[in-house]
């Protein structure tokens, strides 16, 4: 298109997660185009959000070729067909949480992006949010001293309905699809070296999915991570990084914009970065640098990769594929 002074994004799927990723959007340039499969949808997304283009499937969307990358906000199990469609279509991607099922989808998604020239990034707020990005710096100059420990706990009270999306097998739910994906995000964040033990207990749900979690793993950098997941009670979403000097405690970490350091003496110091009503925006201008600069890196698929790896093998050691 003539003119061109903003990136052209498209967003498959308009969900109540889109609608928040269209009102960031809306904060910095317009939104390109639009599409769902329900035309009327469409129409009220394009006139609420006062969209360029609105197609009425997303074979339109996909065919657009002044698009240059996709949000993909669909439920999960349509992850893997929406990202390869959009590859195969010469788009790049950011797809929400989580990305896909297992480890043997993302590797065939990654190769067809490197060879087509493109990237595939999950829309995970934690490598994204300036908070984390500030504790990351401490921790690699060594304020909280040598990692030793990392927790991380998320409870999400889901209604117990066996007909929700939450607990269907067939539309990727459970609790490590829907909620795992960021406290083992949060622990691949922050801890170094490869995973050589991981071990859990785990109860299903009704339906066959997975209801609840109590991980434990060790790097062989001799680091010790435990993850607690639930969707059937509440779980404060709290996440500690302890080091040899002191530790770190991040509440409502997935969109934090504080957190506060420990140390052995009793003295502590809060940190303040970011803001957390603001973590689509953050995720949208990584997105961007990414297009405008060539350089993927903030785009961290290598710690998405490890991820549904970890995800991929408790699901599938545990009975739930």
């Amino acid at each position: 298109m003539e003119n061109k002074d903003y990136i052209r994004w498209g967003i498959m799927g308009l969900g109540k997660i889109a609608e928040e990723f269209a009102v960031n959007m809306s904060k910095i340039h317009p939104i390109y185009a639009v599409a769902s499969r329900s035309g009327e949808r469409t129409k009220e997304f394009k006139k609420k959000f006062n969209v360029v283009k609105a197609y009425k499937g997303y074979e339109e969307l996909l065919n657009d070729d002044a698009i240059e990358v996709i949000y993909i906000a669909t439920v999960n199990s349509a992850h893997y067909r929406n990202i390869k469609d959009c590859l195969l279509h010469g788009k790049n991607v950011f797809c929400e949480k989580a990305i896909v099922s297992t480890s043997g989808e993302l590797k065939e998604l990654e190769a067809l992006a490197e060879k087509k020239g493109l990237f595939i990034f999950e829309a995970m707020t934690i490598f994204h949010m300036p908070l984390m990005k500030k504790i990351k710096k401490l921790v690699n100059n060594g304020k909280l001293g040598k990692i030793k420990m990392i927790k991380a706990d998320f409870g999400s009270l889901q209604e117990d309905d066996p007909t929700s999306r939450f607990f269907s097998k067939g539309l990727g739910g459970g609790a490590m699809l829907d909620i795992g994906t960021y406290a083992l995000s949060l622990v691949r964040y922050f801890m170094d070296g490869e995973i050589e033990e991981m071990n859990c207990v785990t109860s299903p749900y009704s339906t066959g999915v997975d209801e609840m979690w109590s991980i434990a793993m060790k790097s062989k950098e001799e680091v010790l991570a435990s993850v607690s997941l639930t969707i059937r009670a509440k779980l404060p979403k709290v996440a500690v990084i302890s080091g040899d000097k002191a530790y770190v405690f991040i509440s409502s970490y997935p969109r934090a914009d504080t957190a506060i350091i420990y140390y052995p003496d009793g003295t502590i110091e809060k940190i303040v970065e970011g803001v957390s009503t603001d973590a689509m925006l953050y995720e949208i201008k990584d997105v961007e640098k990414c297009l405008i600069t060539g350089n993927k890196t903030s785009g961290h698929f290598d710690f998405t990769r490890d991820v549904v790896d970890w995800m991929d093998r408790l699901l599938s050691e545990n009975g739930y594929v």
